[in-house]
């Protein structure tokens, strides 16, 4: 994936979760952010009609502007950009902010956004309270071409409620030349066993080298990561109780974390984005890193004199995760709120940019893998210059079994439960997560109840 060129804030890294554990925010967002902020200014006043109509579209943090993407639309897309103008709304510091911020807004029944990004994480509460637009009128036309993953990422409980900017899909990253000197094959480990052999032998024949890095904390999209995939619930809504303590799912992703970190084969002194794990990928501490997709869009930042010796394959099933399943937290996804009060407009830029070929191409240059069928099939996306094809064809491959956790309306506040549960899981030695898992149970129960209500 083309790594985004020029400078802007590197701290969008994690969404889904506000804080220290945030997943990751979308990278190329703060071209959109840029967008706003250039529609806003003396440069675009000169294209403007006296009948301006103005889009504001909320999102979090502090990027630098970015104006190439509001550019190429108003070139690809004269007829739909004519008379557009986008508004940045300042959500805050983190998604987290920008949820609270649009809370406020909706209760206040005023300054509600056109246009918001949320992660999937977020999507159930608002959608649960019939707060956003149902979008099939608007992009019907579209859904043949979107991948399989995208049409999955769009909806909530089979209504169409957003259009994805990014698939977070599960891929493995991996040194290419490490791997092939210490005689492992990638694509035949399948297992948490084969995945702690591999670990073995690829330490035995580099032993400065680890096959991934797991900290006593870990980010809280790597337990989100396998619960994704092996079929875990936090809530039956049917019975209306937490189920954590009994799930086999998430004590599953538990005990692999556990196994995993008493293993040898992983590096358990740092936390991924911190400063020695991105030397670490560019010296080969860090051999090797299954992660979210978007991870295609910082090895070339961490290691660019690495191009083509990273190489890319679908997750091995860690955590019973069927085939490598599951995905990071689903993705990002536009939404309109129903109190929007130019939905067409807001709607116009999103279809052309994220839904028809000619734009998707134009976002893939700033980050965003194509969620349009054609656009992935393109030359353009097929030769990149750090992965050659290798990326797209994970990529691909890993859609099959694309899968997002069935969030609901509380999931931000589930989720800081569940890690902290296994922060003091990891932290304590254990290998039984029981206690653990029932002391998250009863902090879900009092502090949420039912979060349908």
């Amino acid at each position: 994936m083309n790594a985004i060129k020029g400078s802007f804030d590197r701290s969008w890294r994690r969404c889904g979760v506000g804080s220290r554990r945030s997943v990751v925010a979308s990278f190329a967002l703060v071209l959109l952010i840029g967008v706003a902020i250039y529609s806003a200014s003396g440069a675009s006043a000169a294209r403007r009609t006296t009948q301006t109509t103005t889009i504001s579209f909320q999102v979090w943090g502090t990027p630098t502007v970015a104006e190439k993407l509001f550019q190429e639309w108003q070139t690809m897309f004269p007829k739909d950009a004519k008379g557009t103008a986008l508004q940045m709304v300042n959500g805050g510091a983190n998604d987290s902010d920008s949820v609270t911020k649009f809370r406020l807004e909706l209760a206040a029944h005023s300054g509600v956004p056109d246009l918001v990004l949320l992660n999937k994480t977020e999507v159930p509460e608002f959608a649960v309270a019939g707060e956003l637009t149902n979008l099939l009128p608007y992009i019907k036309s579209y859904l043949p071409g979107m991948t399989a993953a995208a049409l999955r990422l769009s909806t909530y409980n089979g209504t169409y409620v957003g259009v994805p900017y990014n698939i977070n899909e599960k891929l493995w990253f991996y040194r290419k030349d490490l791997f092939a000197q210490a005689g492992i094959d990638p694509t035949k480990i399948h297992t948490t066993q084969e995945f702690i052999a591999a670990g073995k032998q690829l330490h035995a024949k580099f032993p400065n080298s680890y096959i991934w890095n797991l900290a006593a904390t870990p980010q809280a999209y790597v337990l989100g990561e396998l619960m994704s995939g092996n079929g875990s619930q936090i809530f039956n809504q049917k019975t209306g109780k937490f189920v954590v303590a009994t799930d086999p799912g998430i004590r599953a992703a538990f005990t692999t974390l556990a196994q995993l970190r008493a293993s040898g084969v992983v590096d358990t002194q740092f936390d991924d984005f911190s400063p020695q794990w991105q030397s670490g990928l560019a010296d080969g501490t860090v051999a090797s890193v299954p992660i979210g997709s978007w991870m295609a869009e910082f090895l070339p930042m961490y290691a660019p004199k690495l191009a083509n010796e990273w190489g890319v394959t679908v997750w091995p099933s860690l955590g019973g995760d069927a085939n490598g399943g599951g995905s990071e937290a689903g993705g990002p996804v536009f939404v309109v709120p129903k109190a929007a009060k130019n939905k067409t407009a807001a709607m116009k830029f999103v279809e052309d940019m994220f839904m028809t070929k000619t734009g998707s191409l134009i976002t893939y240059k700033s980050g965003a893998v194509p969620n349009v069928k054609a656009a992935q099939a393109s030359p353009a996306v097929n030769k990149d210059p750090y992965f050659g094809s290798a990326f797209i064809k994970a990529y691909e491959a890993a859609a099959v079994h694309y899968k997002v956790l069935n969030y609901d309306p509380a999931a931000l506040k589930e989720i800081t439960i569940l890690n902290n549960a296994l922060d003091s899981f990891l932290a304590s030695g254990s290998t039984d997560p029981s206690s653990y898992l029932q002391t998250a149970q009863q902090e879900l129960t009092s502090q949420i109840g039912n979060p349908y209500k």
